[in-house]
């Protein structure tokens, strides 16, 4: 009851909310960046990876009421967890193998990031209910009425996907071009998208029938038994529909598309899909005509090389007039088709929702697909234990001095680097801190990336060579900027070496990784500290010396395969140049290629001569079997696709970790090689080793003078940044002696206020003084005087007692007279004479006493004054002594 008045509330609030359709108790179980914005194929296997480890994370979906709303998410604690427009949902599906599942993919285009937001539904009819409320929502937005006159033209793009079930998961079916190879027996998922390209929008409404064939006639078509599900999205611009049929091989009427084919033959096929369009009386069919070859329910492929199958349809429609509600009729329908290139294959389809290749690639050698992996493919990069990253993480603490190594470092770097960490342990193995990037490098980059370079025009060739398998390095992409900043930079700081094919491969490795400053500084380093850069020189002697030394290695570790090699004349810069000259970077998957480089930064050179020797011993059985011609397609081709298990990556590094490569017969052979250089230089012709030399004082000379002219152009150019640094500091130096003058002048003023201030000081302490003196003496006057009224007091209290006592005298002369016969008049003469007598005395003594009083009084008056003026004064004194010490602070 609390969450339904909080959401009536939100609804008050929020007039989109209070327009839309609310779906209740559905599980979000994340999102995840996704490639392409409309494949079904990636959001299918999104799906299945968040499924796999998502959460009770219970929301509710507000979907509004057409395409100018929202889709907005409401979490348990009653806040907005996210929302998308409408109209910025790219694509929305059903998973095929979770029924509860679904995703809609949503983001910005213009940037070309895409996220694709999985849910999971109590069961499979909430999740096309709020399918079809999100396509109605959106079709609500789009919807027009045709016009009434005339005939329309509307072009659609129909892509072709077909999946295969194994062991309960779904993965799409190897390709070659527009070929499909599926297996016998096998149940196979049909996936059609329909996009339109005009600007103009015909709404479908639903699919009524898809159709398969096992030739292109239109009467062998046949209606598939099991359901069609049509699906409504958007790509942005407009609307997509998703129709997914499932073809079961059992099914009779399409038994001859479950036979085999032999050989090279394959089998025409035609797909086909009937749909009914928003005001048009005729279904409009949408014909997708490819072509199937059949294999055992067994064969293996390699699911590398995939081309999407894409048909475009011209649909032209023609007035009715029978049907005032359908105002169209179908008047043609042409179509043609484009096989687009291979596309890369993706990390999502690798142990996750739809289809395991781990299974199905683990053991292959051969495959009759011709197309290499293409460079820069990312394959699944394994991260570390948790065990492992925490090792790394204590080793990163303790590591203060990049000179030194730790000694766990080579141990713990063949477990494999955690991916978040190696920017950091790159930079340490190439002894990198920030401050040289700061003091060194970034000064060095900006310099060389400024100056002309005669390397550019090479540069800008090769970028779109480099990597084009990483969506990263794509032409117009970020990535593509920064490696041809890098390239460049390093050629304008290495003259001798410049630019070389290969390098940008290198490069690139390190910019998936690492800002452009800290690439270069590291590239520098792997150029000069590795001596990479050697292999580059002119002639390229040491990478001949190196192709003589991995040769040597091959004839010592694997004679059978060296003899091999030399029976069919295959020499080693045939199939290792590409190796050395790019660190196994051009061919290889990614995840393979990073983990060869943390190899090469830990173990040094050496690392080239050890993955070279296990990829032969591991390809060893393989390349025995093959002729010339089919070794050099196994390193081309199947070399590079084996990796993409990271099971056969991991083996790979392991092997390698164990070769052995011993530094006395290194030594041996380089010096037998440069024997053997020396002999054929012995037997050239003079006159030829003399223009040889000849040559090479030329070339030596000019990239000396060119190294000259950059220095001086470097020296000029640092002259005059000096110049402008000194006319700043003398501007600055004058600026301060005149700040300094106007604080001298303050001082003095401060020093002037200080003199009088410290007079008044004194003047006041002087007064204190004199105040506080005659205080002192009236205070001492006053206790004088109440001395004398106290000595005045007692002498009368002692004549008052000598009177007392005679009065007592006279009065026991009385009673004596009285017992003598005194008569009673003389009696009380007496008495009263007496009494006037004390009377008396008592009024002198009240009188003293009153006299003391008031001296008393008086001393305690002078002394509350000589206090309150004892208090005035130090309150002056603390008064004038701050405002001295605020004026010598300001």
């Amino acid at each position: 009851n609390e969450y339904k008045s909080y959401l009536s509330m939100v609804m008050e609030e929020d007039d989109l909310v209070a327009q839309s359709v609310l779906f209740d108790n559905i599980i979000y179980m994340g999102r995840a960046v996704i490639g392409s914005s409309v494949s079904n194929v990636e959001a299918n296997a999104i799906i299945g990876e968040l499924y796999e480890y998502h959460t009770d994370n219970r929301v509710t979906i507000a979907i509004g009421a057409d395409a100018g709303g929202e889709v907005i998410l409401l979490d348990q604690n009653k806040e907005v967890l996210h929302r998308d427009r409408i109209k910025t949902v790219l694509y929305c599906t059903k998973s095929a193998v979770l029924p509860q599942c679904f995703a809609y993919t949503s983001g910005n285009k213009e940037r070309g990031m895409y996220y694709c937001h999985a849910f999971k539904c109590k069961d499979n009819d909430v999740c096309m209910r709020i399918l079809n409320t999100m396509g109605s929502s959106f079709n609500k937005g789009l919807k027009q009425d045709l016009p009434g006159d005339g005939t329309l033209e509307y072009e659609f793009d129909v892509s072709l996907e077909i999946l295969e079930e194994n062991n309960g998961k779904l993965a799409p079916v190897a390709q070659d071009k527009d070929v499909f190879k599926i297996r016998q027996n096998r149940t196979h998922h049909i996936v059609l998208t329909v996009t339109q390209n005009t600007t103009s929008t015909l709404i479908l409404e639903r699919c009524c029938g898809l159709f398969l064939a096992d030739s292109h006639s239109p009467d062998s078509y046949t209606l598939l038994d099991m359901p069609v599900e049509m699906e409504t999205g958007t790509t942005g611009t407009g609307p997509l529909y998703t129709i997914k049929g499932i073809w079961n091989p059992g099914q009779q009427s399409c038994g001859t598309l479950n036979d085999l084919t032999n050989g090279k033959n394959y089998k025409d096929v035609s797909i086909a899909i009937d749909v009914v369009a928003s005001g048009v009386v005729d279904p409009i069919r949408f014909n997708s005509k490819t072509h199937f070859k059949v294999y055992q329910e067994t064969e293996r492929f390699y699911l590398i090389s995939r081309y999407t199958s894409l048909h475009q349809f011209l649909v032209t429609l023609k007035p009715n007039n029978e049907d005032p509600h359908r105002r169209f009729g179908l008047a043609e329908v042409k179509s043609k088709m484009i096989t687009t290139p291979p596309s890369k294959l993706r990390s999502l389809f690798s142990g996750i929702g739809i289809g395991n290749f781990d299974d199905e690639i683990s053991d292959i050698t051969e495959s009759e697909d011709e197309e290499p992996l293409i460079s820069g493919t990312v394959d699944t990069i394994e991260e570390v234990s948790e065990d492992i990253l925490k090792r790394w993480q204590i080793l990163l603490e303790n590591w203060n001095d990049n000179s030194t190594r730790p000694p766990e470092l080579i141990k713990l770097s063949r477990k494999g680097i955690p991916n978040n960490l190696r920017k950091d342990v790159w930079l340490r193995l190439g002894g990198i801190t920030a401050t040289e990037i700061e003091s060194n490098y970034k000064f060095l980059y900006d310099e060389c990336l400024h100056h002309e370079c005669r390397h550019e025009q090479v540069i800008l060739w090769d970028l779109n060579r480099t990597f084009p398998g990483n969506e990263f390095f794509h032409e117009g992409k970020d990535g593509q900027r920064r490696l041809y900043h890098v390239c460049k930079s390093y050629a304008g700081f290495d003259p001798e070496v410049g630019y070389c094919q290969g390098l940008s491969f290198i490069v690139a490795v390190l910019l998936l990784h690492l800002p452009e400053e800290e690439a270069f500084a590291l590239f520098t380093v792997i150029m000069n500290e590795y001596n990479f850069r050697d292999l580059f020189k002119k002639g390229f002697q040491m990478l001949q010396l190196k192709f003589y030394v991995l040769e040597k290695l091959l004839e010592d570790q694997i004679p059978e395969l060296a003899e091999h090699f030399e029976d069919h004349e295959l020499n080693t810069q045939m199939y290792a140049s590409q190796w050395f000259l790019t660190l196994f970077s051009a061919k290889f998957p990614l995840g393979l290629v990073f983990r060869i480089v943390d190899m090469f930064l830990t173990e040094g050179p050496d690392t080239l001569f050890k993955i070279a020797l296990s990829l032969l011993k591991m390809s060893k059985s393989e390349l025995l079997s093959q002729d010339f011609e089919g070794m050099l397609k196994y390193f081309r081709v199947a070399l590079p696709k084996r990796f993409m298990n990271k099971k056969q990556g991991q083996k790979l590094l392991s092997a390698a970790s164990s070769v052995k490569i011993q530094p006395g017969k290194v030594a041996l052979w380089e010096a037998e090689f440069y024997k053997i250089q020396d002999e054929k230089r012995s037997l050239e012709d003079p006159l030829r080793q003399l223009e040889h030399q000849l040559k090479q004082s030329l070339e030596t000379n000019h990239r000396l003078e060119q190294e000259n002219d950059m220095l001086v152009q470097r020296l000029m150019l640092n002259q005059v940044n000096m110049r402008h640094q000194l006319d700043d500091l003398e501007k600055r130096n004058m600026d301060l002696k005149r700040d300094l003058s106007k604080l001298n002048t303050k001082y003095e003023a401060v020093c002037e206020s200080n003199d009088l201030l410290s007079a008044e000081i004194l003047k006041t302490k002087n007064l204190y003084h004199s105040s506080l003196n005659e205080g002192d003496e009236e205070r001492a006057r006053h206790k004088q005087t109440i001395q004398e009224y106290q000595k005045v007091c007692r002498k009368l209290e002692e004549q008052h007692e000598k009177e007392k006592q005679e009065l007592n005298l006279e009065v026991m002369e009385v009673k004596a007279r009285l017992g003598t016969g005194l008569d009673d008049g003389e009696i009380d003469s007496a008495r009263l004479s007496s009494e006037q007598r004390l009377r008396e005395l008592e009024l002198e003594l009240a009188k003293t006493k009153l006299c003391l009083v008031e001296a008393n009084c008086k001393a305690q008056e002078y002394e509350h004054r000589n206090t309150e003026l004892y208090e005035k004064l130090k309150h002056h004194e603390t008064s004038v002594i701050g405002q001295l010490k605020a004026k010598l602070n300001r």
